[in-house]
């Protein structure tokens, strides 16, 4: 059985046609083309179909005869694109034809850049022409062209310097990456895969990540991301590139400008402890008079322990509620030198010999360990370090008198001159010490005065005490809202008439 064609003249889109199709099959490429992606080209070939000179793309046909013709003679088939005209290879077959025969090599010379409609005309061994269904090919040549600057372009923070550091991953705003910007370049297209590198040397062989472009990347810088997993595997000096080829496999021989990058993560290892500004550093620890605070502190981190743009915090850890600081920051926005206020430190004084040892650490940048911890011990103060009670109407001598007549209606005047740490709200106490019996005038009475303190002994109580009786005034003071009080010096007194 064989099928005779009918000729007769037909219109074509744009063009003549001589045959009247009969169900002719439309063609097909082996290799095939690539699946169609949203919004790329249709039937795109992959440049190795066609661009390799000893494996030209073949284009095949379904057999047209189910039972070859037992006649003499010879077929011929003509590949044409886009138009019956434009005639691409021809091939010629003496009968009959095996199931193996139907097919033509065409090189890629013949294949133009573009969308095409590609079919073929097949004359039987009558001389009758049909005219197959038409098949849609796309066939890409073009390589992306990189921008003549092709290095990638880095966030401002990181580039310059060209410096990534943990701090700058660390940061959530960051999302533990490094986002960079590859230069726009021509002829970009939905399908297109940018491949990165991150490596010692350039070369474009240690691959960082991929991407393949979407619709809507073309009208936006594209970004790619190094992972902070990846740059956190060593220190030093890195090198980052990129290629872009397209969906048809252009480009891949094309590698960006390398872009150096330097790598400064510091190991997981708790920072150096800080030091105090006048205190001996005994290997993370140190002992001060407790006069050395009496305007304050001054906690200084080292500079090498810090990387750039890391910001600094101090927290200074000592007894509870006054005696501790927090999330200090430095006294200069971006310094390393950082205030802790004498209240702080005052709240610290043991009432004798050495007290409970401060920590004194910071925290930098992300850091979820603080520093070291440099250990800080207040000594106490000496006993005549705040001065002493004074009463106006005392007699200077040996010993020193008070007179029972000199003593005003409102009582005597009991003074203490302005002493180191003095601030507003300190609690104090001020009492009479006769043989042991304390009797006390003032308890618990905030000092709201930033000069000399001032207090009354009562002429009723110097009254009832007998002549020639021995007393001391005393008084002392809390730094610490009254968990602990530290003395001043007494003033023995001898009671005359």
């Amino acid at each position: 059985m064989w099928i005779i064609y009918v000729a007769e003249n037909i219109k074509m889109p744009g063009e003549k046609c001589k045959a009247l199709p009969l169900g002719m099959t439309a063609p097909w490429t082996n290799p095939a083309p690539l699946a169609d992606v949203p919004d790329g080209e249709v039937n795109l070939l992959h440049r190795s179909a066609w661009s390799d000179v000893n494996n030209p793309l073949r284009v095949e046909f379904k057999p047209w005869y189910d039972i070859p013709p037992p006649v003499p003679g010879s077929e011929r088939v003509d590949v044409f694109l886009d138009d019956e005209r434009n005639v691409i290879e021809t091939k010629t077959w003496a009968l009959p034809m095996s199931d193996s025969d139907y097919f033509i090599e065409v090189s890629a010379n013949k294949l133009p850049e573009g969308e095409h409609k590609l079919g073929f005309i097949m004359t039987n061994f009558n001389d009758v022409p049909d005219v197959s269904d038409l098949y849609t090919i796309t066939i890409d040549k073009t390589a992306p062209l990189l921008a003549t600057d092709s290095t990638l372009i880095f966030p401002p923070e990181v580039s310059p310097p060209q410096t990534i550091t943990a701090a700058y991953l660390a940061d959530p705003a960051n999302n533990n990456e490094v986002l960079a910007t590859v230069p726009d370049y021509s002829e970009k297209k939905v399908g297109d895969v940018i491949t990165w590198y991150w490596e010692t040397s350039p070369g474009g062989q240690q691959v960082a990540g991929t991407k393949t472009l979407e619709l809507a990347d073309l009208g936006v810088p594209v970004q790619v991301a190094f992972s902070g997993d990846l740059i956190r595997r060593g220190n030093g000096e890195f090198y980052a590139s990129y290629r872009v080829r397209d969906r048809a496999g252009n480009g891949d021989d094309v590698l960006s400008t390398p872009q150096p990058m330097k790598v400064y993560i510091r190991p997981p290892t708790p920072r150096k402890y800080p030091s105090v500004k006048g205190v001996s550093n005994n290997n993370g620890s140190g002992e001060m008079n407790a006069l050395l605070g009496r305007d304050g502190l001054t906690v200084v981190v080292e500079a090498s322990e810090i990387d750039p743009l890391e910001e600094v915090v101090v927290d200074f850890v000592g007894a509870e509620g006054v005696g501790s600081a927090t999330g200090v920051k430095p006294i200069i926005a971006g310094g390393l030198e950082f205030a802790i206020p004498a209240s702080v430190v005052a709240a610290n004084i043991p009432v004798s010999g050495k007290g409970t040892p401060i920590s004194v650490y910071y925290w930098a940048g992300y850091d979820t360990v603080h520093s070291a911890v440099f250990a800080l011990t207040v000594n106490a103060l000496s006993p005549d370090a705040l001065g002493r009670v004074n009463c106006l109407q005392a007699q200077t001598g040996s010993p020193v008198t008070l007179s029972k007549n000199d003593v005003p209606l409102t009582g005597a005047n009991l003074v203490i001159a302005k002493w180191p740490y003095q601030a507003a709200g300190q609690l104090m106490q001020v009492w009479a010490d006769v043989a042991g019996v304390e009797t006390f005038f003032v308890d618990g009475v905030p000092n709201d005065t930033d000069g000399t303190f001032n207090s009354l002994l009562p002429k009723d109580y110097v009254d009832a005490l007998p002549i020639n009786s021995r007393i001391s005034l005393r008084a002392s003071v809390s730094f610490d809202e009254g968990r602990s009080y530290i003395p001043f010096e007494g003033l023995p007194l001898k009671i005359i008439a």
